[in-house]
């Protein structure tokens, strides 16, 4: 058994938000090639093809799903998209950030806390069993 043995994911579903971009495109194409196949999450439905290219290219299956993780049940709806797929969720990647343009320096508590309550949602996110 090789050292890449160790870190095979054949046959496991991954959900990764944030997947029409920068980091998301790369945890997607590197899950696909360990043999994941790939819920790609994001806003942007339309970069999710490229995203979707990539992950199949590895010979994975991918399921895009336009997703806003600041929306509880848009979150929902993307767990439940690969409950539908695939049967399971094996892997989250929680790639996708909620910010403001406003420099840390200047970010008022209100902003700062906004952007904490996307990141750890209040009502506790989704629960994947």
């Amino acid at each position: 058994m090789t050292i890449m043995d160790r870190f095979a994911l054949t046959d496991k579903v991954v959900i990764v938000t944030g997947a029409s971009s920068g980091l998301g495109v790369a945890f997607a194409k590197g899950f696909a090639e360990a043999g994941a196949d790939v819920v790609l999450a994001a806003r942007r439905l339309e970069k999710l093809t490229d995203t979707a290219a990539l992950v199949e290219a590895a010979g994975r299956k991918a399921l895009p799903v336009r997703t806003d993780v600041s929306d509880p049940e848009q979150r929902r709806a993307a767990v439940d998209a690969a409950l539908a797929e695939f049967g399971r969720v094996d892997i989250l990647i929680n790639n996708a950030d909620v910010g403001t343009a406003v420099p840390a320096t200047r970010e008022t508590p209100e902003q700062f806390r906004q952007v904490i309550d996307q990141i750890i949602p209040v009502d506790g996110g989704i629960t994947i069993n």
